[in-house]
């Protein structure tokens, strides 16, 4: 098991839960750190009616109504394809990122408890209530 991600850690593939997944390229010790975005990568608080509909599922919405997004869609990190489940491998540590729950092993997929990103319950999706 690693205890360190680098940007050659994961790749993107289909996924059994939802769309396409982030999987690991190597064994994850617990409490490793999740190297999923790259350094300088940039947010903007935008509108919802800003927001295109197919590219909502890529932000979080704030307490305000607006919505926290990537500032530029056509360039997401491997990160902003977490997929969400109630049993999440990795956990969010507020202003620190991603770290491994448990050990993850070689090929499996990554899946983050969305709820940890502190969204207003109102504005949560269906499929991750």
């Amino acid at each position: 098991m690693n205890n360190k991600t680098t940007h050659e850690s994961f790749v993107l593939k289909p996924s059994k839960v939802s769309g396409v997944g982030v999987f690991a390229l190597h064994g994850i010790a617990r409490g490793t750190y999740l190297k999923l975005f790259t350094t300088g990568f940039e947010e903007e608080v935008r509108k919802v009616s800003d927001v295109p509909k197919e590219l909502r599922a890529y932000c979080l919405t704030r307490s305000d109504g607006k919505l926290l997004c990537p500032k530029h869609f056509n360039r997401l990190d491997i990160g902003n394809y977490i997929n969400h489940s109630n049993r999440a491998n990795m956990t969010y540590k507020q202003g620190r990122g991603y770290f491994a729950k448990r050990n993850i092993r070689r090929g499996e997929e990554l899946l983050g408890n969305y709820r940890e990103l502190d969204e207003p319950e109102e504005s949560r999706e269906d499929y991750y209530k």
